[in-house]
Protein backbone atom coordinates (compact mmCIF):
# COMPACT_ATOMS: atom_id res chain seq x y z
CA UNK A 1 0.00 0.00 0.00
CA UNK A 2 1.47 3.41 -0.92
CA UNK A 3 2.22 5.94 1.78
CA UNK A 4 -0.45 8.55 2.47
CA UNK A 5 1.90 11.43 1.56
CA UNK A 6 2.52 9.98 -1.88
CA UNK A 7 -1.24 9.51 -2.41
CA UNK A 8 -1.89 13.13 -1.50
CA UNK A 9 0.90 14.37 -3.73
CA UNK A 10 0.05 12.24 -6.75
CA UNK A 11 -3.77 12.07 -6.54
CA UNK A 12 -5.00 14.89 -4.29
CA UNK A 13 -8.48 15.11 -5.85
CA UNK A 14 -9.22 11.41 -5.26
CA UNK A 15 -7.72 11.54 -1.78
CA UNK A 16 -9.78 14.54 -0.69
CA UNK A 17 -12.93 13.26 -2.42
CA UNK A 18 -12.70 10.12 -0.29
CA UNK A 19 -12.22 12.16 2.88
CA UNK A 20 -15.12 14.48 2.06
CA UNK A 21 -17.48 11.62 1.17
CA UNK A 22 -16.63 9.69 4.35
CA UNK A 23 -17.01 12.80 6.51
CA UNK A 24 -20.32 13.76 4.91
CA UNK A 25 -21.63 10.27 5.54
CA UNK A 26 -20.36 10.24 9.15
CA UNK A 27 -21.93 13.64 9.85
CA UNK A 28 -25.19 12.82 8.06
CA UNK A 29 -24.74 15.71 5.64
CA UNK A 30 -26.33 15.36 2.23
CA UNK A 31 -25.35 17.74 -0.47
CA UNK A 32 -25.07 17.99 -4.22
CA UNK A 33 -22.06 16.90 -6.20
CA UNK A 34 -21.12 20.55 -6.77
CA UNK A 35 -20.82 21.19 -3.02
CA UNK A 36 -18.83 18.00 -2.53
CA UNK A 37 -16.52 18.99 -5.38
CA UNK A 38 -16.22 22.50 -3.94
CA UNK A 39 -15.02 21.09 -0.60
CA UNK A 40 -12.53 18.84 -2.41
CA UNK A 41 -11.18 21.86 -4.31
CA UNK A 42 -11.04 23.91 -1.10
CA UNK A 43 -8.95 21.26 0.64
CA UNK A 44 -6.73 20.77 -2.37
CA UNK A 45 -6.17 24.53 -2.70
CA UNK A 46 -5.21 24.81 0.97
CA UNK A 47 -2.97 21.72 0.82
CA UNK A 48 -0.02 24.07 0.78
CA UNK A 49 -1.38 26.69 3.16
CA UNK A 50 -0.05 30.20 2.73
CA UNK A 51 1.85 31.66 5.68
CA UNK A 52 0.03 34.97 5.28
CA UNK A 53 -3.48 33.46 5.33
CA UNK A 54 -4.50 35.33 8.47
CA UNK A 55 -1.98 38.17 8.60
CA UNK A 56 -4.86 40.63 8.45
CA UNK A 57 -8.18 40.29 10.25
CA UNK A 58 -10.65 38.52 7.99
CA UNK A 59 -13.26 41.18 8.73
CA UNK A 60 -11.01 43.79 7.08
CA UNK A 61 -10.61 41.55 4.05
CA UNK A 62 -14.40 41.21 3.96
CA UNK A 63 -14.96 44.99 4.13
CA UNK A 64 -12.44 45.68 1.38
CA UNK A 65 -13.87 42.89 -0.76
CA UNK A 66 -17.40 44.24 -0.27
CA UNK A 67 -16.38 47.65 -1.58
CA UNK A 68 -14.64 46.21 -4.66
CA UNK A 69 -16.48 45.82 -7.94
CA UNK A 70 -17.09 43.12 -10.53
CA UNK A 71 -14.83 40.10 -10.75
CA UNK A 72 -12.49 41.41 -8.06
CA UNK A 73 -15.40 41.66 -5.59
CA UNK A 74 -16.52 38.12 -6.46
CA UNK A 75 -13.03 36.61 -6.08
CA UNK A 76 -12.20 38.44 -2.86
CA UNK A 77 -15.52 37.63 -1.17
CA UNK A 78 -15.16 34.01 -2.27
CA UNK A 79 -11.67 33.92 -0.72
CA UNK A 80 -13.06 35.32 2.55
CA UNK A 81 -15.79 32.66 2.60
CA UNK A 82 -13.33 29.90 1.72
CA UNK A 83 -10.84 31.02 4.37
CA UNK A 84 -13.55 31.25 7.03
CA UNK A 85 -14.86 27.77 6.16
CA UNK A 86 -11.38 26.27 6.14
CA UNK A 87 -10.39 27.83 9.48
CA UNK A 88 -13.71 27.16 11.27
CA UNK A 89 -13.87 23.61 9.96
CA UNK A 90 -10.33 22.44 10.53
CA UNK A 91 -9.14 24.59 13.41
CA UNK A 92 -12.20 25.25 15.61
CA UNK A 93 -10.48 23.77 18.67
CA UNK A 94 -7.47 26.08 18.22
CA UNK A 95 -9.79 29.06 17.92
CA UNK A 96 -11.35 28.27 21.30
CA UNK A 97 -8.05 29.34 22.88
CA UNK A 98 -7.88 32.59 20.94
CA UNK A 99 -9.60 35.95 21.15
CA UNK A 100 -11.44 35.27 17.89
CA UNK A 101 -14.01 32.52 18.44
CA UNK A 102 -15.23 30.06 15.77
CA UNK A 103 -18.63 31.76 15.51
CA UNK A 104 -16.85 34.84 14.09
CA UNK A 105 -15.57 32.75 11.16
CA UNK A 106 -18.94 31.04 10.70
CA UNK A 107 -20.87 34.31 10.50
CA UNK A 108 -18.27 36.02 8.32
CA UNK A 109 -18.00 33.06 5.94
CA UNK A 110 -21.75 32.68 5.66
CA UNK A 111 -22.13 36.39 4.92
CA UNK A 112 -19.33 36.34 2.33
CA UNK A 113 -20.92 33.40 0.49
CA UNK A 114 -24.32 35.14 0.60
CA UNK A 115 -22.77 38.20 -1.02
CA UNK A 116 -21.02 36.07 -3.64
CA UNK A 117 -24.37 34.43 -4.43
CA UNK A 118 -25.57 37.80 -5.74
CA UNK A 119 -23.44 37.63 -8.88
CA UNK A 120 -22.49 35.28 -11.68
CA UNK A 121 -24.58 32.80 -13.61
CA UNK A 122 -27.71 31.33 -12.03
CA UNK A 123 -25.79 28.09 -11.36
CA UNK A 124 -23.00 29.97 -9.55
CA UNK A 125 -25.51 32.04 -7.58
CA UNK A 126 -27.36 28.88 -6.54
CA UNK A 127 -24.17 27.09 -5.50
CA UNK A 128 -22.98 29.93 -3.27
CA UNK A 129 -26.46 30.38 -1.79
CA UNK A 130 -26.33 26.67 -0.89
CA UNK A 131 -22.84 27.05 0.59
CA UNK A 132 -24.11 29.91 2.76
CA UNK A 133 -27.14 27.89 3.89
CA UNK A 134 -25.10 24.77 4.61
CA UNK A 135 -22.15 26.57 6.18
CA UNK A 136 -22.49 24.90 9.61
CA UNK A 137 -22.96 21.49 8.01
CA UNK A 138 -19.80 22.05 5.98
CA UNK A 139 -17.93 23.14 9.13
CA UNK A 140 -18.98 19.82 10.68
CA UNK A 141 -17.75 17.91 7.60
CA UNK A 142 -14.36 19.62 7.69
CA UNK A 143 -14.27 19.14 11.47
CA UNK A 144 -14.83 15.43 10.96
CA UNK A 145 -11.89 15.33 8.54
CA UNK A 146 -9.81 17.30 11.02
CA UNK A 147 -10.50 15.05 13.99
CA UNK A 148 -10.39 11.77 12.07
CA UNK A 149 -7.61 12.29 9.58
CA UNK A 150 -5.54 15.36 10.27
CA UNK A 151 -5.34 15.97 13.99
CA UNK A 152 -6.49 12.73 15.63
CA UNK A 153 -5.33 12.56 19.24
CA UNK A 154 -6.49 11.94 22.78
CA UNK A 155 -8.10 15.38 22.69
CA UNK A 156 -10.72 14.21 20.18
CA UNK A 157 -13.51 14.18 22.76
CA UNK A 158 -12.89 17.80 23.66
CA UNK A 159 -12.60 18.69 19.97
CA UNK A 160 -15.93 16.96 19.24
CA UNK A 161 -17.57 18.76 22.16
CA UNK A 162 -16.32 22.15 20.97
CA UNK A 163 -17.53 21.41 17.46
CA UNK A 164 -20.90 20.33 18.90
CA UNK A 165 -21.12 23.63 20.82
CA UNK A 166 -20.64 25.48 17.54
CA UNK A 167 -22.78 23.43 15.17
CA UNK A 168 -25.14 21.37 17.39
CA UNK A 169 -24.62 18.43 15.02
CA UNK A 170 -26.56 15.28 15.90
CA UNK A 171 -23.66 13.02 14.93
CA UNK A 172 -21.30 14.91 17.24
CA UNK A 173 -23.86 14.55 20.05
CA UNK A 174 -24.02 10.79 19.35
CA UNK A 175 -20.22 10.52 19.42
CA UNK A 176 -20.15 12.29 22.78
CA UNK A 177 -22.84 10.01 24.19
CA UNK A 178 -20.90 6.98 22.94
CA UNK A 179 -17.90 8.31 24.88
CA UNK A 180 -20.01 8.60 28.03
CA UNK A 181 -20.77 12.32 27.87
CA UNK A 182 -24.12 14.05 27.62
CA UNK A 183 -23.73 17.18 25.49
CA UNK A 184 -25.01 20.25 27.26
CA UNK A 185 -24.46 23.99 27.31
CA UNK A 186 -21.83 25.18 29.76
CA UNK A 187 -23.31 26.91 32.79
CA UNK A 188 -23.38 30.71 32.55
CA UNK A 189 -23.73 31.19 36.32
CA UNK A 190 -20.74 32.20 38.37
CA UNK A 191 -20.37 30.77 41.84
Amino acid sequence: MPERGSIIDSHPVEFFRGLVQEAMHAQGVTSGEETEFYLVQLLQHHLRMRDDLLDRPLALEFLEASSAAGVERFQRLKLVGDTALFIAGLFADCLERSVVQPVYYVELGRLAYRRVSGSGSSRVREMFADLALQFLDLVRVLGEISSRELFASDRDTLRIYRRWLLTRGANDASLLVARGLIPAEPSKSHH
